[in-house]
């Protein structure tokens, strides 16, 4: 930073007080416990577990510039890329990287150049709650608040097919999503997680219970900010340059986790990294691999499969029509539109889906020094209403292919990773 407040690029600094703290209390926002050392052997020829614990607040922008009007909000869990980068960059302070060589030899195999990984390869980001790994709530699920008194607690209901398609943009049969027929007054479940035990239930077809749904209030705050551009050479105050961001404070319990593989021997067991915008630090500690995942059900001939995003998606578009996965044609049969294909060597029928607003993702590009182009992603907790075309004889055969498997691009970097529930259409 230099003297008159600039920095290498010539942009003024710019200074931070914080806003209006939520009203929560002081044991929830506590600071994670000092790193202590760790006599733990660590075996990095296989997969291990990267826990984050953020140390104040975390800031994850948006997509949108930071000279765009109005606040901007935090991204939460964050993207995959941003954990990924933290990683290799802690892997190229420890292997005293050149970056200017680096740049110049465009990476290495160690930790690769741009979307290339080298070695790398990650699962995730997940959140965790006291040591427990949560999943997103899939959009299929809606919540109902009970009216009688002697009822406190929600209903929770699942989303299903229409029987009889309707003519829609889709196609002239469209099969598209219905409320069940006590729905009156639910609302769908945004923002919220299911333990592995609520994961399990809606993979088994049913609805989770009340305690297995953690939602964001659970598991962090919102904390607005506000900050300043100011000139250090004669302590004033940039004219115009005020900014609204909102950073978001961790529960105690709550960390992120990061399935990582490929890392070099020598990778440190703890150590204080920064993590997302404005410099905001976080403790990166090293665990053993979360080797517990919900098995997918047993799934009879009559039935079809439900295909869960627990990770976004990000597809190559081919057609100006909508194509829910790479090479899927539309089919106009006499009463129903269905999408055919082939997903990881299983061939299927796509009968309908429910799907979020797209995820938009940017960042910054450290390698070629520029912002990302801003991509579309399938947010995490779409369902894919799904039928194996031959029936019993490839059902089995399409678990083992799908069900904690990855489709569609970057799969090294964690997306598109599948989990396969029971449809009883």
């Amino acid at each position: 930073m230099s003297k008159n407040g600039k920095n290498k690029s010539g942009k003024h600094s710019v200074q931070y007080r914080k806003g209006q703290q939520p009203k929560q209390k002081s044991e929830t926002t506590t600071q994670a416990p000092p790193m202590q050392n760790k006599t733990q052997t660590i075996d990095f020829s296989q997969a291990v577990r990267l826990v984050f614990q953020a140390t104040d607040t975390l800031f994850f922008r948006e997509s949108r510039p930071m000279e765009s009007m109005g606040e901007l909000q935090s991204v939460f869990p964050p993207s995959v890329r941003t954990l990924a980068g933290a990683v290799r960059s802690l892997i190229g302070e420890q292997q005293n990287i050149d970056w200017q060589a680096f740049h110049i030899a465009k990476g290495n195999e160690l930790i690769g150049y741009g979307d290339d990984l080298g070695k790398l390869k990650f699962q995730g980001a997940w959140l965790s709650y006291n040591g427990e790994r949560l999943y997103p709530a899939p959009l299929l699920l809606m919540q109902k608040e009970n009216q009688q008194k002697d009822q406190k607690e929600p209903e929770l209901l699942r989303l299903t097919l229409a029987k009889k398609g309707i003519w829609c943009d889709l196609g002239k049969n469209a099969r598209l999503p219905e409320l069940p027929a006590n729905a009156a007054g639910s609302k769908p479940l945004e923002n919220t997680w299911l333990t592995q035990a609520g994961l399990t239930a809606v993979l088994q077809g049913n609805a989770p219970k009340i305690a297995d749904v953690k939602k964001a209030s659970d598991l962090f705050e919102r904390e607005p900010r506000v900050g300043i551009a100011r000139d250090n050479s004669n302590r004033t105050v940039e004219p115009s340059l005020l900014y609204q961001t909102r950073h978001i404070r961790l529960q105690r319990a709550v960390s992120i986790e990061l399935d990582a593989s490929g890392l070099p021997q020598d990778f440190p067991h703890s150590h204080i990294i920064r993590l997302g915008g404005e410099g905001r630090t976080a403790s990166l500690e090293v665990k053993p691999e979360n080797k517990t995942f919900p098995k997918a059900p047993p799934i009879g001939s009559n039935q079809g499969l439900i295909l869960y995003l627990l990770t976004p998606l990000q597809l190559k578009q081919q057609s100006k029509e909508w194509q829910p996965f790479p090479n899927f044609v539309r089919e106009e049969r006499e009463d129903l539109t269905v999408w055919t294909g082939s997903l990881n060597g299983i061939e299927l029928e796509l009968h309908g889906a429910v799907t979020g607003k797209a995820q938009r993702e940017g960042g910054w590009d450290m390698a070629k020094h520029e912002p990302r182009a801003v991509t579309s992603l399938i947010p995490a907790g779409s369902a894919f209403f799904c039928k194996v075309k031959n029936g019993d004889t490839e059902t089995e055969t399409a678990i083992k292919k799908l069900h904690n498997q990855q489709i569609g691009e970057l799969k090294a970097y964690g997306y598109g990773h599948l989990a396969v529930g029971l449809w009883n259409d």
